[in-house]
């Protein structure tokens, strides 16, 4: 009678522990994002592609005070980039640059002796290094650019009667470039982008009367640029 009173009692012990949802020290399962320590994913490794080289096409915009007689409102230009990431801060790099281009604005206008159209025309051809601060987040390119260096300016303005003299200066000013824009990475390899670009230049002579400095403040440009990456 004892013996069968143990066992009914042992198996009724079993039947209330198995029904129990925490018996026998059973948790609930781990959420799916769980991650156990020492099983934290690495980050990606950083982008193989350091270098950049581009070619733009640009829409040029003379600042401040123009000669007289300059009245279009935007010229043309073109450019090349080439950059080299150096530094890896995540999907962003720090890296150094060169820009060379060649900007140029042109009028027209009428010799009153020869009824001629002759060109009054301004341009920058510039040289400048670079900080470039860059990233490559998916398909995306944004990119940001600060440098210094030289712009050879040209201002030309013909005698329109014969009599007024006719201006031509060159000079050689110090530049300092700001520039930033996005890429899109379109296809292997290969990005289209649209950026805006600010040359600054100084210590630019006068001329004309009233006189004005035709190189000063500088140009400011919209750029359409095509890119290899590698």
């Amino acid at each position: 009678m004892v013996a069968a009173v143990r066992a009914l009692a042992f198996v009724t012990f079993f039947l209330v522990a198995g029904a129990s949802p925490h018996a026998w020290g059973q948790a609930e399962p781990a959420p799916p994002e769980y991650v156990p320590p020492g099983h934290e994913p690495e980050p990606p490794p950083p982008s193989p592609l350091k270098w950049h080289i581009a070619v733009d096409a640009r829409l040029a915009v003379p600042l401040g005070a123009r000669p007289a007689g300059l009245d279009i409102p935007v010229g043309w230009g073109a450019g090349v980039q080439i950059t080299r990431a150096l530094v890896n801060f995540g999907n962003l790099r720090f890296g150094l640059g060169a820009d060379f281009a060649y900007q140029r604005v042109q009028d027209s206008h009428k010799n009153t002796i020869s009824m001629n159209d002759l060109p009054e025309d301004l341009s920058h051809m510039t040289f400048a290094g670079l900080l470039v601060f860059d990233g490559i987040l998916g398909r995306f390119r944004p990119w940001l650019t600060l440098g210094g260096g030289f712009s050879v300016a040209q201002f030309n303005n013909p005698s329109l009667d014969n009599v007024t003299p006719e201006v031509h200066t060159t000079a050689v000013l110090p530049l300092v470039q700001l520039a930033a824009g996005l890429g899109i990475e379109i296809k292997r390899n290969i990005d289209l982008g649209l950026g805006g670009q600010l040359d600054l230049t100084f210590n630019s002579p006068s001329v004309g009367q009233p006189p004005v400095k035709p190189f000063e403040p500088g140009l400011f440009s919209v750029r359409v640029d095509v890119g290899f990456r590698f």
